[in-house]
């Protein structure tokens, strides 16, 4: 027992003794004229008090379920004291046990059917507990015993949306609003709810009255701007922004979103000012640093980038995505020995333990030691519950060192343990094509397709394919045209041209496959693809100097030879 409820119970005891004192030596008790006392010791309302103090004192102790049952005694002894309930009920909340705390304030609904607080504890239990349906009653009752609660309109509006009623909460917002024009905190709920739905420019109009009646108003500035930003209505955005940060230029929330959207701009240099400037002014604003480290990898500033992530590991060493940062920029710098100890402080219990060991077994691979390289994927497969890279990165080492057979052992492996990773699929469909297995190559890249229907690669492939044997071409153009809107590259520009060819659409092969030749001057296929695109047009001359340029890459071409042989040489 602690020395606090010792005192207490000590108090307690001698309170019935007031005013008794024992007779001094010689003299004879008198007694006290008072009428007698009524004992303490069995009143139910004095020891319910006890009961409760005492668990306030576990309360503050941190024993929340001994409070508990301190608070339940008190209860037993005083079962009108509904102060309490509510207090027993939030320590059934704190202990997680939200169903008492129900239990609890419904024992007051019982005994007093108006009692606005028990209603919103309860709607708030039942809200907490993820059960907004429940709650919605409870809400709605409180407003019937006193409609001007506002903020209670505004949590039921919150419920009705958790419930998918959105359009009730709609209406709920809008009452209030008639009720109350000015209520920032109604207009912000209904900008949030139109948002949620997809009515973007009805939320719009909400922040933009928001900030009409309260020009400096954070909140609205701030979510307005990230509906602006989720639009890339870049523009819109730093209209909004710049002026908020005039005015306050200490708000590192908006110099952070001003640096997401000069990044939405491809401005690298405005973001790194804002960053910079958080930085300066916040040094421990660990975001802040990261970004403008991440900022220099994107520009390739490795030095810069390398000095900033050891600052961060130097302010909080257990940064194991900046120390994850800082080994990629040790290796972009080819510091092989830096970049080794960097990755192998990452534990093993770490998200980013497999990516920094895949990152190990290339620093060996670069450092001629491919055979540990091997040993430290394969210990790492032999420990069970290996990521996809692992198998990803083991398949290409063994790939490279000219073992396909393991390498498609490793990947199969990779596969069936993770037969959604589309990377997986990709690497085994590209190593069967090499090696000559083009028929089971084909059914696994539209696995690929079938996991991940944009991935970009696998597009390109079976559109490639089909045109190289010169079937399925109305698949082969749809597969190749969503390729190219998804990533117009000079590789997927020439599948592309070469599907438009073998459909007989000359003039677009030529345009496709021209902007590829831009792209890739020195490729020796894109070259010899718009020879012959030339020579369907006629355009002879044209097409002989692609076939050249081309012999010049890749002198040993058989085909290209042919070409030039049929060729009349230019004067």
């Amino acid at each position: 027992m602690s020395r606090s409820v010792c005192l207490l119970l000590l108090f307690s005891f001698c309170l019935p003794l007031a005013g008794c004192l024992p007779a001094t030596s010689g003299e004879q008790a008198t007694v006290s004229p008072e009428p007698a006392r009524r004992s303490l010791l069995n009143d139910a309302r004095a020891n319910a008090l006890f009961h409760y103090s005492r668990g306030q004192l576990l309360v503050a102790d941190g024993l929340l379920a001994e409070a508990a049952d301190a608070y339940l005694e008190a209860l037993r002894l005083d079962p009108a004291a509904d102060e309490l309930r509510f207090e027993l009920a939030e320590l059934y909340s704190e202990l997680g046990q939200p169903e008492r705390a129900r239990r609890v304030v419904e024992d007051v609904l019982v005994r007093d059917p108006d009692s606005v607080r028990a209603h919103l504890t309860l709607a708030n239990a039942y809200f907490s507990g993820g059960e907004p349906a429940l709650a919605i009653p409870h809400y709605r009752q409180a407003l019937v015993l006193d409609p001007e609660l506002e903020q209670v309109r505004v949590h039921l509006a919150v419920a009705l949306v958790r419930a998918e009623r959105a359009d009730q909460a709609v209406e709920i917002l809008k009452e209030l609003l008639r009720r109350n024009p000015d209520s920032m905190a109604g207009r912000l709920a209904l900008a949030r709810l139109y948002q949620q739905t997809g009515l973007d420019i009805l939320a719009e109009e909400q922040y933009r009255l928001m900030l009409a009646k309260n020009p400096g108003g954070t909140q609205a500035t701030i979510e307005l701007g990230l509906l602006y930003e989720s639009r890339q209505e870049w523009q819109s955005a730093l209209d909004l922004l710049l002026p908020a940060l005039r005015e306050r230029p200490l708000d590192f929330t908006l110099r952070h979103q001003l640096a997401r959207i000069y990044l939405g701009l491809n401005d690298q240099a405005a973001a790194l000012e804002q960053l910079r400037i958080i930085a300066d002014l916040r040094p421990d604003d660990i975001d802040a640093r990261r970004k403008v480290g991440l900022i220099y990898m994107e520009q390739e500033n490795w030095s810069a980038a390398a000095e900033q992530f050891e600052e961060l590991l130097q302010i909080n060493s257990a940064l194991d995505t900046v120390r994850y940062y800082l080994g990629t920029v040790y290796e972009q710098q080819q510091k092989w020995a830096l970049a080794l100890e960097t990755f192998r402080e990452i534990d093993a219990d770490s998200a980013l333990y497999d990516d920094s060991i895949a990152h190990i077994s290339y620093i060996y691979l670069q450092t001629d030691r491919p055979g540990d390289a091997v040993v430290l994927l394969e210990n790492r497969l032999a420990t069970g519950g290996a990521r996809p890279q692992v198998f990803y990165y083991l398949s290409i080492l063994y790939a490279t060192l000219e073992r396909p057979e393991r390498a498609l052992q490793i990947l199969d492996e990779g596969v069936k343990r993770y037969p959604d990773n589309a990377e997986l699929f990709y690497q085994k469909g590209i190593l069967l094509e090499r090696t000559g297995r083009r028929e089971e190559a084909l059914p696994t890249m539209l696995t690929v397709l079938a996991v991940d229907p944009e991935h970009v690669e696998a597009l390109n492939f079976v559109a490639y394919l089909f045109a190289e044997e010169n079937r399925n071409l109305d698949q082969a153009l749809a597969l190749a045209e969503k390729a190219v809107a998804l990533n117009r590259t000079p590789h997927i520009l020439d599948t592309l041209g070469w599907v438009y060819y073998r459909l007989g659409r000359y003039g677009e092969a030529r345009t496709a496959l021209e902007e590829a030749r831009q792209g890739l001057p020195d490729d020796a296929v894109v070259l010899e693809h718009l020879g012959t695109v030339y020579l369907a047009l006629e355009m002879k001359a044209a097409a002989r100097q692609a076939f050249q340029q081309a012999a010049e890459i890749d002198p040993d071409n058989p085909r290209l030879r042919e070409h030039l042989e049929r060729l009349p040489r230019t004067p």
